[in-house]
């Protein structure tokens, strides 16, 4: 019974991360199931895939009906996050992760401080940009915080492709979901609005670990149980971010984002050198 209600707070927890910061929650969920449950890190990860899923469900939904979310972006940049999943899901399956880790750490402090550098130097104003030529990837939405009509063409997005399908690869070795890699490069390589970027990486890493679950599933890492209570939990924690999402400024949300990203590289790096050990 502790154990499921642990598992159900666990949940909650993920919901608001996924809601808010457009990530599926595998930060917290990899170390959780590993040292407070004391699961094996490869079960560990299939569970966090399986749940990232249903997390994505859960929130990009919304943000497709309020715009935020831009549908043709998320289209493309999930074919390119998806073919790395699958690759990452097969590597980590077969080869120890504690290099991988410690590899994905330093690339995690180097996007943390990129996209600090990003917020301190300021994107331009986007409810002031020129629509008269709309791209392809084009996408405006309301932010509430502000009362702005949030207009954008991105740009460079062939390069975001290519970095979709590197944290497709992190997906799939971490059980991360992606959402981590993927926020940063579209506001960084892109000067997509971080709202934008939040929603759509919460509809692209629903099929990033989609895919990536599907290896771990053939494998027999999935445990059905805690992956439903873990559910049931995340339902109540989207519904609490999804209420005060909207008048969250982009400037938290680029905090939140950072703090985040420093999290995972220490995560990252303690797995990693402790695996050497």
């Amino acid at each position: 019974m502790v154990t499921t209600l642990l598992l159900l707070l666990l949940g909650v927890i993920v919901g608001i991360l996924g809601a808010i910061l457009g990530i599926g929650g595998g930060i917290v969920m990899v170390p959780v199931l590993t040292f407070l449950f004391d699961m094996p890190v490869h079960n560990a990860i299939a569970v966090s895939l399986v749940v990232i899923t249903a997390n994505s469900m859960s929130t990009s939904a919304v943000y497709l009906k309020t715009g935020t979310a831009n549908l043709n972006l998320g289209i493309a940049l999930s074919i390119a996050s998806v073919a790395g999943a699958l690759i990452g899901s097969k590597t980590a399956v077969h080869l120890p992760q504690s290099t991988v880790m410690i590899i994905l750490g330093i690339i995690q402090f180097i996007m943390a401080y990129l996209t600090y550098v990003k917020m301190k130097k300021g994107s331009k104003n986007h409810h002031e940009t020129n629509t008269s030529k709309k791209s392809f990837f084009y996408g405006q939405y309301k932010d509430k915080a502000t009362g702005n009509i949030v207009k954008y063409n991105p740009v460079k997005t062939g390069y975001n492709f290519l970095f979709s399908a590197f944290s497709g690869v992190f997906s799939g070795l971490s059980g991360a979901g992606g959402g981590a890699m993927i926020i940063p490069g579209m506001n960084l390589i892109s000067d997509i609005p971080i709202k934008a970027a939040t929603a759509t990486s919460s509809f692209i890493i629903g099929f990033t670990a989609a895919a990536g679950s599907i290896v771990y599933m053939q494998a027999g890492y999935v445990d059905v149980k805690v992956v439903c209570s873990i559910i049931l939990g995340i339902y109540a924690g989207t519904a609490i971010s999804m209420r005060y999402f909207s008048k969250i400024t982009d400037k938290k949300v680029s905090y939140l984002l950072i703090a985040l990203l420093l999290l995972v590289a220490f995560q990252m790096l303690y797995e990693g050198v402790s695996s050497l050990d």
